[in-house]
């Protein structure tokens, strides 16, 4: 891990990334940061590697994915998925535990989820956001004629937009290989990414000012999910104390 920084409100937020933004340009990486929040300091691993199987971890993987497809293809085939990529990328958005680990190209999305007091599910007194420093090599991969669960090393993952969200959000994923998956690997204390990342450390108290800020500024639950589930938890926040 790069460091790791407390910032109290958006301004300091984004200056602490520019700052590194520009050593890392200096440093010949002309590559975009993406951004990961998280309401507590929890191990970045994605969810299947969270969780505890009833059998071997990558032959339910596999059985996930297939019954993910088969239970009720109606559901699925309106978002057109055309791969084992797609059906990943729409069952991470719809919850189904995958090795895919969400990331934003977007700093202010992922401050929001970071500090978002709706989907808080611990009691740390830190909201975190992960700044991945990516560089071109992390990119460098096929999907056509490459497995997601083959793929030999850690990569970012460009999904092709089959929901709104994920326009909505700039999302993209890291994955992982199988044996990251199957030892639970943390990405941060990875040999390629342990020196790409960057941790910055958000107190409670500052989650009003934050989340105040970050809607005048056109990030709230409505614009990162543009269906009538973020309509409704925006007017909650709005109206409510």
């Amino acid at each position: 891990m790069i460091g790791e920084e407390e910032i109290e409100n958006v301004t300091e937020y984004l200056n602490v990334i520019k700052a590194y933004k520009i050593k890392a340009n200096a440093e010949g990486n002309v590559e975009d940061f993406v951004f990961r929040g998280q309401t507590g300091d929890l191990p970045l691993i994605p969810k299947i590697g969270r969780l505890s199987p009833f059998g071997d971890l990558l032959h339910t993987e596999r059985l996930l994915l297939e019954e993910f497809k088969r239970t009720n293809p109606l559901l699925i085939e309106a978002h057109r998925p055309y791969d084992d990529w797609d059906y990943l990328t729409l069952g991470q958005h719809f919850g189904l535990p995958t090795r895919l680990l969400d990331w934003s190209h977007n700093a202010l999305t992922a401050l929001w989820f970071a500090t978002n007091e709706h989907l808080q599910r611990n009691s740390s007194d830190y909201a975190i956001v992960w700044v991945l420093m990516a560089q071109s090599d992390d990119y460098e991969f096929k999907i056509e004629g490459n497995h997601p669960f083959l793929i030999e090393k850690t990569r970012i993952f460009r999904p092709r937009i089959i929901k709104q969200r994920i326009n909505n959000q700039s999302g993209v994923f890291s994955i992982q290989p199988s044996n990251e998956i199957e030892n639970k690997c943390e990405l941060d204390k990875t040999d390629n990414f342990s020196n790409k990342l960057l941790k910055l450390k958000i107190p409670v108290s500052s989650f009003k000012e934050i989340k105040d800020d970050l809607n005048t500024l056109g990030i709230n639950a409505f614009t990162i999910f543009p269906e009538l589930e973020g309509l409704c938890a925006y007017l909650q926040w709005r109206y409510f104390q």
